[in-house]
Formats: C-alpha cells, sequence, structure tokens
C-alpha cells in the first residue's frame, strides 16, 4: 500500500481511536488541516495565520505541507475552528461531564488558549501525552477557537531529543533532522466528572498460579475555572479521597478471545493496588509465539448509578531473570531475543508515519524475518505502535529518549573505555592506548535544572507506558549521552517498576550491579565481550550488525549485495556467544543518510533475502550460503610494479548438482593502481576505485560470466598499472600492491 497517498487523501489523517488500552465512546479527532505561522518568540501574538499546516505531522516533513527547518529562535502557531456537537454535551450539566483535551505528542514547550483564555500550564516535553479541562472555556456547541504556540530548540536546549540534531552536514552523521511542533493526534474526549484514568496490571507467575495484581485510578476534574497556578495549587491540596466510602464501584469482566467469560467481579478497591489469582491451566501467557490478549470491560458505577464505561485488554506475562549465570526469561523459561534497533522516522512524515497501518507493516515486517524484539531507539512513539506490538506480539525495549550533552557526566572505567574504543574504531586490531584505570570524560556537572527535566519526563514516560505487556526493558541511558547519576536512577527504576527489566547503561559507562542487564555495543566482525560472567546480571549486545550495500551510502559495515550481506548475516548469527540473551541489530529501515537498514526508509524494499534471515534467526542452520575460494592467482601478491601483464588459465570444477544458486566474486586488494581484467578475451572489468577502497574487498561477478561454463578451461589476462593519488599526503602509501583470488557463493 502507498501509505503516502493513503494519508494525502484521507480528511482526517491518522483517525484511529489514540489511547486503544482505554477506550472511550465519544471523541472527536482535530486532526487534518489548521491555520499556521512561525514568528520569532520577541513577537507576542501572531498578526495573521497566512499558511496552513497538516495536523499530526511535524513542521519539517513533508506531509505537514510546511516542510521548513525551525530553531530556537522561532515560536510555531497554529489555529482551528471546532465544534463539539458530536459528543452529545449539555452545558447545564457541567457537574456530570467534562470536555478534555488530549495532545498525544507536542515538541517541545506547548501553550494553549482556548477562545483568548490560556488553558492550564505549560507543557514541556516532547514525548508524553498531555490534556486540558477546556469545559469552562468553551462558550457554546459551535465556532470555539483552539490556538497552540509551540517552542522547539532541539539540540540548543538541554530537553530529551534523542536523536533530533539541527544544522547536520556530516554525511556520516547518526543524527536526524528534528521534528517540531504537533506530531502526534489532537482529539476531544467527553468524560464524567469522575472518571477513570490510568489501568495497570502486574503478572506473577508461581509453579501453579498465576498472580494478578492490577490497579484502576479514577480522576476528578477541577471544580470551576481557576487561573494557572491557582489551578496547580488546588490539584496540589486535594485530599486523598475514599471513594470506597462514598459508594463508588467497579465491575471488571475479563473475556477470552471467543468471549467467553474468564471472570466478573465487583469491587471497591479504586487508586489503590488489588489482586485477583488465577489457576496456571486457565491463562492462556502472553508471547511473541503466541500474543493473546483477554478482552477487559470496565462499569464504574455509584452506588446504583452508572457513570461510564471502558474497554481494554489484558496481556499475562512475566519477565525476569533466571538460571545461576543470569539469562533473560520469558515467563520463567529461558528467552533469546533476536532483537531489532527501530529509530522510529519515516520519509515523509519523520518522527510520523503516514498512517496506522504503516506502525502495523513494520511490526509485521520484522516478525516475518524472524525477529521477535524492538528496541524503540531514543524516541518514545504514541500509543497505537505500542499497542500493535502488544497484539501482534512484539517485545519491547524502550529508551528514555537522550538529552543535554551527547558526552557522559560519569567517571568512565578501564573496561568500558576499551569496549568503547574498540566499538567507536571499528576493527579488533586497532592498538588501544594504555591509560589509568578510570578515566573523567567531563569535567562539567548536568544542570540542575536539566536533572529535574530529565527526571521528569523519565518517570512520565513508564507512567505513560506501564500498561503495555509489550514492553519488558527499561533503558536509562544510551552509550553515555547525557549520563549522570546512573547509581540513583538505575536504582530508582528497578524499585519503580518491577514488572520490568532495566538496562541502566547501554553501551558502556557500565556501573556493575545496576540493573538487570550488561549491555555491549560492537559493530565489528568479532563482538568483543566482557571478560567476567556476571551472575547477577543477563549479558546483551544492545546495537551490533549495521551491514549496508556499498553503493547505497554509509553504514558501519558495506557489503557488495544482497547476497553477500545476507551470509554475513547468517555468518554473525550462528557465532553469537552462548553467554548472550539478546542481540539487537542496527537497524530496522535506512534513515536518511543511514543505510543500515534491513528496508529501505521508504519500505519498499528488504535488503537482505528474507527467507535465509528468517531460517537463520529460527536456528534452521539446514540451508546457509556458503562462501569458498576456488582460484588464487598467486601465493604471494604482486608490489612495487609500475606496470605489469599477466596472463592464466583456470578450471571451474563445480558440482551442479549441490546447489541451483551460484554467485562469484572476485576478491581483490590493489593499490595505487588501476587494473584491467579480460576472462575469456572478451569480457572486460575494470578496477579504478583504489583511493576509495584501500583495503580487501570483494567485487560481485556478472552472474551470466560462468553461466554456461562451470566445468571448462577458463583465461584470465591482467593489465596493472601504476596511478598517483591526486591527494597525496605524507602518509600516502608509494607502493603498488595487487593480490586476487576467485570465490563461490552458493547454498
Amino acid at each position: 500500500m502507498n501509505h503516502t497517498y493513503k494519508s494525502i487523501s484521507e480528511i482526517t489523517p491518522l483517525n484511529d481511536y489514540p489511547r486503544p488500552h482505554l477506550q472511550r465512546q465519544l471523541w472527536l479527532n482535530l486532526n487534518g488541516i489548521w491555520s499556521f505561522t512561525i514568528t520569532y518568540i520577541n513577537e507576542t501574538w501572531p498578526k495573521d495565520y497566512e499558511r496552513i499546516i497538516v495536523v499530526p505531522f511535524p513542521v519539517e516533513s513533508y506531509l505537514s505541507g510546511i516542510n521548513e527547518r525551525v530553531d530556537s529562535t522561532m515560536f510555531l502557531w497554529y489555529k482551528r475552528k471546532f465544534n463539539i456537537l458530536p459528543l452529545n454535551f449539555h452545558f447545564d450539566n457541567h457537574q456530570q461531564s467534562r470536555i478534555l483535551l488530549h495532545f498525544d505528542k507536542v515538541d517541545y514547550e506547548t501553550v494553549v488558549y482556548i477562545n483568548q483564555h490560556i488553558v492550564g500550564l505549560r507543557h514541556l516535553g516532547g514525548y508524553d501525552p498531555f490534556s486540558f479541562d477546556i469545559t469552562s472555556y468553551i462558550k457554546n456547541n459551535e465556532n470555539n477557537e483552539i490556538i497552540v504556540r509551540v517552542w522547539d530548540p532541539s539540540n540548543h536546549w538541554y530537553q530529551a531529543r534523542g536523536k533530533q540534531r539541527l544544522d547536520v552536514d556530516d554525511p556520516k552523521s547518526i543524527f536526524y533532522t528534528p521534528c517540531s511542533g504537533i506530531w502526534g493526534t489532537v482529539w476531544l474526549e467527553k468524560v464524567p466528572y469522575i472518571h477513570i484514568d490510568r489501568l495497570q496490571f502486574i503478572t506473577k507467575i508461581s509453579s501453579t498460579k498465576i498472580h494478578l495484581k492490577y490497579r484502576i485510578d479514577l480522576h476528578e476534574s477541577p471544580k470551576k475555572p481557576n487561573d494557572p497556578l491557582e489551578e496547580r495549587d488546588e490539584q496540589l491540596n486535594i485530599p486523598l479521597r475514599n471513594y470506597e466510602n462514598e459508594g463508588y464501584q467497579l465491575k471488571i469482566t475479563i473475556l477470552k478471545q471467543n468471549q467467553e467469560q474468564l471472570i466478573s467481579f465487583t469491587t471497591t478497591k479504586i487508586n489503590q493496588d488489588d489482586k485477583i489469582i488465577f489457576s496456571l491451566s486457565e491463562i492462556n501467557l502472553w508471547s511473541p509465539q503466541d500474543p493473546y490478549l483477554y478482552n477487559l470491560k470496565i462499569d464504574f458505577y455509584k452506588k446504583d448509578s452508572f457513570i461510564e464505561h471502558i474497554d481494554s485488554y489484558i496481556g499475562f506475562r512475566q519477565i525476569s531473570l533466571c538460571l545461576k549465570r543470569k539469562k533473560i526469561c520469558l515467563n520463567h523459561r529461558p528467552y533469546f531475543m533476536f532483537g531489532v534497533l527501530d529509530q522510529g522516522y519515516w520519509p515523509d512524515g519523520l518522527y510520523r508515519p503516514q498512517t496506522d497501518d504503516a506502525y502495523r507493516h513494520d511490526i509485521e515486517q520484522m516478525k516475518k524475518l524472524g525477529f521477535n524484539t524492538l528496541r524503540k531507539h531514543m524516541k518514545v512513539e504514541t500509543s497505537r505502535w505500542y499497542y500493535w506490538c502488544d497484539v501482534l506480539g512484539m517485545l519491547v525495549w524502550q529508551d528514555m529518549p537522550a538529552g543535554d550533552s551527547y558526552d557522559g557526566y560519569e567517571v568512565e572505567f578501564e573496561e568500558d573505555k576499551q569496549l568503547r574504543l574498540h566499538r567507536d574504531y571499528g576493527t579488533n586490531f586497532f592498538p588501544l592506548d594504555e591509560e589509568t584505570n578510570i578515566t573523567q570524560r567531563n569535567n562539567i556537572k548536568r544542570r540542575y535544572q536539566s536533572k529535574i527535566q530529565f527526571e521528569y519526563e523519565l518517570k512520565t514516560m513508564i507512567d505513560f507506558l506501564s500498561f503495555h505487556p509489550s514492553i519488558v526493558v527499561w533503558v536509562l541511558f544510551n552509550e553515555a549521552w547525557g549520563q549522570y547519576d546512573t547509581v540513583r536512577l538505575g536504582t530508582w527504576l528497578q524499585n519503580y517498576d518491577r514488572n520490568r527489566l532495566v538496562d541502566a547503561a547501554s553501551g558502556w559507562q557500565d556501573r556493575r550491579g545496576i540493573g538487570h542487564i550488561r549491555d555491549i555495543h560492537d559493530y565489528t566482525e568479532h563482538i568483543l565481550l566482557p571478560s567476567i560472567d556476571n551472575h547477577r546480571r543477563a549479558l546483551v549486545i544492545g546495537e551490533c550488525g549495521g551491514f549496508g550495500l556499498t553503493n547505497s551510502g554509509w553504514s558501519y559495515n558495506h557489503y557488495v549485495d544482497r547476497y553477500f550481506m545476507t551470509y554475513a548475516f547468517e555468518q554473525f548469527i550462528i557465532h553469537l556467544s552462548t553467554r548472550l540473551s539478546a542481540m539487537i541489530y542496527t537497524q530496522l529501515s535506512d534513515v536518511e543518510n543511514e543505510k543500515n537498514g534491513i528496508l529501505t526508509y521508504n519500505r519498499k524494499t528488504i535488503k537482505f533475502i528474507p527467507d535465509h534471515m528468517q531460517r537463520v534467526l529460527q536456528k534452521d542452520f539446514s540451508r546457509l550460503y556458503n562462501l569458498v575460494y576456488i582460484w588464487n592467482l598467486t601465493s604471494i601478491p604482486y608490489i612495487n610494479y609500475t606496470q605489469l601483464s599477466l596472463s592464466r588459465l583456470f578450471y571451474l570444477n563445480i558440482d551442479r548438482n549441490l546447489s541451483d544458486f551460484y554467485r562469484f566474486y572476485f576478491y581483490t586488494c590493489y593499490l595505487n593502481s588501476l587494473v584491467n581484467i579480460t576472462i575469456d578475451k572478451h569480457r572486460l572489468i575494470i578496477l579504478n576505485e583504489t583511493y576509495q577502497i584501500e583495503n580487501y574487498h570483494y567485487i560481485p561477478l556478472p552472474t551470466d560470466l560462468f553461466q554456461d561454463s562451470l566445468n571448462q578451461e577458463h583465461s584470465i589476462d591482467i593489465s596493472l598499472n601504476y596511478i598517483s593519488s591526486v591527494n597525496r599526503t605524507e602518509y600516502t602509501t608509494h607502493v603498488t600492491f595487487f593480490d586476487l583470488s576467485l570465490a563461490l557463493l552458493f547454498e
């Protein structure tokens, strides 16, 4: 499906219910065309809204209709009219029902006006949903006006921003286009004055029982419109209410997928933990292999008076560490996570995909290829993405998006330093400097305001996402970006959410014993793991791979075609250490200049051979690609020549019964040379990238070169000519060098 065309053709884009795990019937989507303008931040109010924008796509995206970069000197202004007739709201009944205005995502600072009145406090944060009760600001059913002002300084501020970065000039950058303004659905919802606000479920499995710990929280709307500061003070001073004594109760019904009732009961335990116990034999546990979700229906009453109905779902699953040498276990069984790093970027919408189907497509594609885990990297998605992970059965590692500096504020220990250098220089043969045991990488302390905002957004992210059974790991810091107080924050996170595992330091800057996971990043061919097993934490590779095609752009590792790249992937998987509990491969798709995706940026092409990737991830090694060297020009490379001509004969002895698939490659290295190779007196191959590729590499040969002559003698004539570099430096070698072999890849 062309998701971009579908998005453009829709009057109301992304018109799916924004919060699938807590559904009500009456809601109104405000996505679509809004009036828009950009001012400088010293202008208090726009004179005119001379442009239009399509919400909910970032200002920088094509789908927004703006497609422009903004910076910290600018305010973004959105405006539209709305009516609330579809919500069946009655103005004489404020005490029974209210109107909430929801923003799924806005990056970064948001101020909202309804009918020229400022609503609530400004909101800071680009990744968490937020809401305002706008009932008292609505003047009638029709012709209400909403204005939204947004400021987004991206990396020119300490905000959590992930990989968004202004002014990226490096073609090999791992940072991407910023995504400013509204990028999540804007919607209205009619709710009771006292309404259900949050659901949380935790599964604990014993040998014969399943303990379901649950909590259902209520929210009470303010009684009258207040000044934003007064409203905040009133909320802070609200005494704890005893809903049980006032006759409030919840009827909870859990249904199987065939609508057969599992259990139905009434409880007065509101805004507090409660527990149900099931026999293990009567519950279908959730897993990627069987993502079984139970339907949940909640009816809210005050005594005998019905207040509201909520639809939701439950997945019973437990994630933990098990065994003496710790491994990650799902539902009490060791479970290896074959994962993919998911940056969450799309070419036309950037942070926001064109349609809800695009979310589902990415997850389904990775599952079909054999992966069972996605690491949502440096971004928090909208609820719809996590809903599809719950439904389709995809485990999720969720990163807290980095903010502040891209350097760390922690002391770096020697073992982490060696692992980081090994990864940074991309080779196992680079000499590592001998220095002191610990290194302080940054002497500046992270600012207090920056810490407060980071920790606020961290807690908000966990509260927002804690419902979803698919999320099994929180990643606190990545590669030391802005990393500080790891012991304090990692310990807090382990205690705040005991239903998931904590990866406190993904990559390096590890703190021994903090979190459940020891996480290594390594993009080299031979993974370097810590020398000592940790009996308290599971060992994982949180980033690796990064394979790309030579002619497509920048990637961590280059391969000449999709067959050879698939062969390299098979070998990588086969040789993974048995010490590991998980592997996260970089990455799901290409993103802008970074071309190491399994899929192309537009998701139209899988760059690997799908059935081979699928089989090796299922540990089926019966039909792997094999690589053999069938002919060498010489045992010793040719060096120090100016001109050289060579002629040889070679015989291809290939058993056609072994395989129907063959690909031939030259394996060569040539320095300061122009190479002309003629096969069988008529097929000319010119090697002229002596200064682009200065190491041994593979060159694919035409597929029809030996198609009808597999078991025949062939001639090869080689002409070598010295060429001088126009960019010669004191480090450029003057030596000519040539070596050549013929390799065969077959299935």
